[in-house]
């Protein structure tokens, strides 16, 4: 019998992981919004990705946010089973509400993220350029010497 052990975790395959789980939410929400899952699916899988991104040690407020928005899908989608029918007008705005929601809350973990621990997607900071006058340093209008 095989047995396979994971390597231990470091911070840069930490964040490739967490990009990994983020590209399968957004894949989810993709599938979801072209009809390739069903809602009940969707909101299964919903589940499991953000279960696992939460074992990633993604920020707790991040996936508190993504866990509320998958509730609001889940009670949904338990209403529609126990009552057996289709979304109202109502219904499928709040949904539309709730899936937009999830796209923004996975946008800010970009790999500018604090995810990203060695900041290699992160851009460059500009420094200002120091305007010298007479040995002395000019920073704004003040001139510090």
């Amino acid at each position: 019998m095989t047995t396979y052990v994971c390597p231990p975790s470091t911070p840069g395959t930490a964040a490739s992981l967490v990009r990994f789980v983020i590209d399968g939410l957004n894949a989810t929400l993709d599938a979801y919004l072209s009809e390739a899952l069903s809602l009940q699916r969707f909101v299964w899988e919903l589940a499991a990705r953000i279960d696992t991104l939460a074992e990633l040690d993604a920020p707790a407020r991040t996936v508190t946010r993504l866990r509320w928005l998958q509730r609001a899908v889940d009670i949904l989608n338990s209403e529609l089973a126990r009552a057996g029918r289709e979304l109202t007008g109502d219904e499928e705005n709040c949904l539309t509400v709730t899936l937009v929601g999830l796209r923004t809350v996975l946008a800010t973990l970009t790999p500018d993220s604090p995810l990203d621990p060695a900041g290699a997607a992160r851009p460059a900071v500009p420094t200002p350029p120091a305007i010298t006058d007479g040995g002395r340093r000019a920073v704004g209008l003040k001139v510090v010497a």
